[in-house]
């Protein structure tokens, strides 16, 4: 079942299975979901590691489009788990927890939304390991976008002369792990091979080598 389709599932539970055709006059979750979706893909912006997200959402919602049955706090934690999920599978990097929130506010056209973004860092859940080879060094890296090299705003900082300092990303996209370098002066190397210009697919127990660091995969 596809990624779409999980979500919708989930938030029409909310409604106890109510359509999304249907919703009792008002706006129903699953719309409410696909334009926070929407709207996020409006704000993706390049990095140094590739396509990110804010990951703060105020949502501005007459109050009239609010079923009074639904709970907000499950309401919001499913549109985080929805954004966060659509995050993963486009391969966005986040920065920091998914937060949604819903504010009732009557000056907002009904079937309308207003949205404000931020972003704040934080701790993400690791979905995957990089564990030093003949090293004590290891990373458990959580965003979706994870950089590395010797800039301090890499996830995987490495003082070895001979890493640049944005050196490759490592990074999940529709459910699959990449590595890409991002034309480091003495390469990324997985298993021993060259990574080429395009990324290239990596599993649990792949090594990957920068300059003089190799360090073994593990995806949660």
């Amino acid at each position: 079942m596809g990624l779409a389709r999980n979500i919708e599932r989930r938030l029409e539970r909310l409604v106890d299975g109510i359509s999304a055709a249907v919703f009792r006059g008002r706006m129903h979750p699953v719309d409410l979901a696909n334009r926070l979706v929407r709207q996020a893909d409006l704000l993706v912006v390049e990095g140094t590691a590739g396509p990110g997200i804010p990951n703060h959402f105020a949502v501005a919602v007459n109050d009239g489009d609010l079923d009074p049955s639904i709970s907000l706090p499950q309401l919001t934690a499913e549109l985080d788990r929805t954004l966060y999920e659509t995050a993963a599978d486009r391969g966005w990097r986040i920065g920091g927890p998914i937060k949604v929130q819903i504010k009732p506010e009557r000056s907002i056209g009904r079937g309308s939304i207003a949205c404000t973004t931020s972003s704040e860092s934080g701790v993400l859940p690791a979905w995957i390991e990089l564990t030093e080879h003949r090293g004590d060094r290891t990373f458990l890296l959580g965003d979706n976008r994870n950089l590395i090299g010797r800039s301090d705003a890499a996830e995987v900082v490495l003082a070895e002369a001979e890493v640049s300092r944005n050196h490759g990303v490592v990074f999940r996209e529709a459910n699959r792990v990449w590595i890409t370098d991002l034309g480091s002066a003495n390469g990324t190397f997985v298993n021993g091979h060259k990574v080429p210009t395009d990324p290239i697919e990596i599993g649990s127990g792949d090594m990957l080598s920068f300059g003089p660091a190799t360090f073994a995969v593990r995806i949660f």
